[in-house]
């Protein structure tokens, strides 16, 4: 349904995408995340022919449509801010695309009805924009994406402007959405909860290049560089400079360890996420360390604990609360230890 091909974008002399290449199929919710100036939402416009390619390729539903204006693409794209008409009430600014194309007027009155219906908001139809709540804009800018009935549905950012309990519930909604109707969405977003919770597969970028391309099990468990562990998890990965020797790895020329793994000695980065550390109860070829309690964090049904030993902290997450000071012993899972070289590439134990 969207395949890109080599794609470069420049912004003058400025190179901001550098040789995208990916596909997703009919039905896939392909999330692409990553800070900001990463060039999410470039790629994001370039797809939907906002922005000119300077080279490469971009296709929908097997047309190549790299040169065509936005309105021969057959997407909808779903705006941070709702993009509504203020003065247009919530009938007019869903139907206003189809009207511009001029469509039978029984046929838009049909898909208006039945996105209507599907999104629930019949009782507003005559209100304006300003006269509604900010979850029932940001259904009318979905109602407005759906009576197109695009080949893809394109969301830039569309909940950062939502507090916390209802981003949770519209996160919800249009998943719930997209999937009774098998459609294909890209959805770019800095938020790393909303890709892996909404996601078939997520791009991961930095810096104009995609880092990653997998499901978001394949880029927690088992990403491909450093930036991807760090940049995916919360709480954070734990990671530390290690120098690998003949016989230890050193961690920040602190900690010593026995070596356990099987590559070339030189400088690397060891890390390791603290859901994988566990406290009281050894995985059978895991590291012991001993050290003391610095300080917890209440997460609610979790609490996460750093400790330090060797002027090093290492966070693992906890059910129960420990105390400040108190010794414990903590081990690290050798499987779960994830090694970066100085690139940044991931290095196979």
């Amino acid at each position: 349904m969207l395949k890109i091909e080599n794609l470069n974008k420049f912004f003058g002399k400025q190179q901001v995408l550098y040789n995208i290449n990916f596909e997703i199929n009919k039905g896939v919710f392909l999330s692409i995340l990553g800070p900001s100036g990463c060039g999410k939402t470039t790629l994001l416009r370039c797809i939907a022919g906002l922005e000119e390619v300077q080279s490469g390729k971009i296709y929908i539903n097997n047309r190549d449509v790299t040169h065509l204006h936005p309105s021969k693409r057959n997407i909808a794209m779903v705006f941070q801010t709702y993009a509504l008409y203020p003065h247009m009430t919530v009938r007019d600014n869903i139907t206003i695309g189809l009207r511009i194309q001029k469509l039978d007027k029984k046929l838009i009155q049909e898909r208006l009805n039945k996105v209507v219906e599907f999104l629930n908001i019949q009782d507003i139809l005559d209100k304006y924009p300003g006269q509604i709540s900010g979850g029932q804009r940001q259904r009318v800018a979905i109602a407005r994406a759906l009576v197109k009935e695009p080949d893809i549905f394109l969301f830039d950012e569309p909940l950062s402007n939502l507090d916390a309990l209802l981003r949770e519930k519209a996160r919800e909604e249009i998943k719930k959405i997209l999937l009774s109707l098998n459609a294909t969405a890209v959805f770019v977003t800095h938020d790393q909860v909303e890709a892996m919770s909404l996601s078939d597969y997520i791009i991961v970028m930095d810096k104009g290049k995609v880092m990653q391309f997998g499901t978001p099990e394949e880029i927690y468990n088992n990403p491909q560089n450093f930036f991807t562990a760090s940049f995916v998890g919360s709480p954070q990965i734990n990671y530390y400079k290690c120098i690998v020797t003949e016989e230890n790895i050193i961690l920040e020329n602190k900690l010593k360890l026995e070596k356990f793994a099987n590559f070339p000695q030189g400088n690397y980065i060891l890390a390791i996420r603290p859901e994988k550390i566990t406290f009281g109860h050894p995985d059978s070829n895991s590291i012991k360390l001993e050290g003391k309690v610095l300080f917890y964090d209440n997460l609610g049904s979790q609490f996460l604990i750093s400790v330090i030993l060797e002027g090093l902290i290492f966070r693992f997450i906890s059910k129960e609360k420990i105390e400040k000071n108190t010794q414990v012993q903590i081990f690290l899972p050798i499987h779960q230890i994830l090694f970066f070289n100085q690139q940044g590439e991931r290095v196979e134990k």
